[in-house]
């Protein structure tokens, strides 16, 4: 990779490529259970529900445990104060929720959202363990690349017709889990310092577009162009070989879709105009219209956790959630909810546009992902959201001290 980009990171990486030394037993294990844990967020629940679940737990007391011996650190933030703000609204709004089973569970799940940040921030706390984040991350999808590809082959769809996914993952979520990795390996090919390392990253982005392809899911297809869009911006200055080989890897890619991707997976992902045409977005109008009938009878603490889909019942809309990230937190938290969540997007932002400018580019084509795929999806209790949007205040606190000397 011939460009000041790419040699101004590989100089960083190898700087920091010992920084792992300083780490204590506890802290080695804390990571690896933590690595381990990311790289079966895209695919551990296809081989038992609740895989990743497990080395969760295992993270969570690794770190308590890290944290009673070692104590914390200073990499925190207005970020990690309005996630904790939040949840602990979102849980707080079970005293008034209309349907109490089901605010249960989601206040069980929320807990363990609000956790998740402040285990990511206590054990990645290094370039070089940030790295192996990511890596691991990417290298979860390309295996939940290759499970939906096998199940495409053998012809195990979905519940939606001539879809794919990995089981027990809904397909439009899945498709968002398979988008957030691009960017992630675009970031990876033009910063490791190991040539292999970097040759797999690149090819890890058809790969995994291919997945997406499969899924049939055009929100999911829509975002991954930003991904790609980074991924070219990083080559900006490379040599004229090196472009000639995106190009190719584009061709190919185009032609490997058309060839062999299910035709009634590619007509929709290129129906997302015409959906947008013709006004329902899928039924997301509908969805939408009578979430914020409901949210309007209580604007400012909302319905209360998990409690839209008991409102939502009373105008005949059969959907527990709202399809909207936005949305969800409006319905059921109120003014309050979706204030708290927007001001931690925006203490997000803030990190993120202190920081140099190669770094920027990742982080905002990563940011833009999950801000683009919450406008039509609920993806606010989800493990990957949480995982990208730590990993944005991380890597951001991160390289702002870095600059800063």
């Amino acid at each position: 990779m011939n460009n000041s980009y790419t040699s101004s990171s590989h100089t960083i990486n190898k700087a920091h490529s010992s920084d792992l030394k300083g780490y204590g037993l506890i802290h080695k294990l804390a990571l690896y259970s933590v690595l381990i844990f990311i790289f079966l967020i895209p695919w551990g629940d296809g081989v038992w529900d609740g895989l990743a679940r497990v080395f969760g737990i295992l993270s969570f007391g690794l770190a308590a445990w890290l944290f009673v011996m070692e104590g914390t650190h200073r990499n925190y933030s207005y970020f990690h104060f309005f996630v904790i703000g939040l949840w602990s609204w979102v849980i707080f709004s079970i005293a008034w929720t209309p349907d109490l089973e089901e605010g249960k569970v989601v206040a069980g799940r929320a807990l363990q959202i609000m956790l998740l940040p402040l285990l990511f921030t206590l054990v990645l706390d290094k370039r070089k363990s940030m790295l192996m984040a990511y890596q691991s991350y990417v290298l979860g999808n390309v295996v939940a690349s290759f499970i939906i590809l096998y199940n495409y082959l053998n012809g195990i769809q979905s519940p939606y017709y001539n879809r794919y996914t990995v089981q027990n993952i809904e397909t439009d979520i899945m498709s968002i889990i398979l988008a957030l990795s691009i960017p992630m390996a675009a970031y990876l090919a033009t910063t490791l310092d190991k040539k292999w390392k970097r040759i797999f990253n690149v090819f890890a982005i058809p790969i995994i577009i291919f997945a997406i392809f499969l899924t049939g899911t055009r929100t999911g297809s829509i975002v991954a162009i930003i991904g790609v869009l980074y991924w070219l911006f990083t080559h900006r200055k490379a040599s004229f070989k090196i472009k000639a080989s995106i190009v190719t890897v584009f061709i190919l890619s185009i032609i490997t879709v058309a060839s062999y991707a299910p035709e009634a997976s590619v007509d929709r992902v290129f129906s997302a105009g015409k959906s947008i045409k013709s006004g329902n977005l899928n039924y997301r109008t509908v969805i939408w219209k009578a979430t914020l009938s409901e949210w309007q009878q209580s604007p400012i603490i909302g319905v209360g956790i998990g409690g839209l889909g008991h409102v939502l019942n009373k105008q005949h809309v059969q959907f527990k959630a709202s399809h909207n990230t936005y949305m969800q937190f409006l319905a059921e938290n109120g003014i309050i909810g979706l204030t708290l969540y927007l001001l931690l997007l925006v203490s997000i932002l803030y990190l993120i546009l202190h920081t140099p400018l190669p770094e920027k580019a990742f982080l905002l084509s990563l940011f833009m992902v999950i801000i683009v795929s919450q406008l039509t999806l609920h993806l606010q209790i989800q493990k990957e959201t949480w995982f990208a949007l730590s990993m944005l205040a991380i890597h951001a606190i991160y390289s702002r001290k870095r600059s800063n000397g």
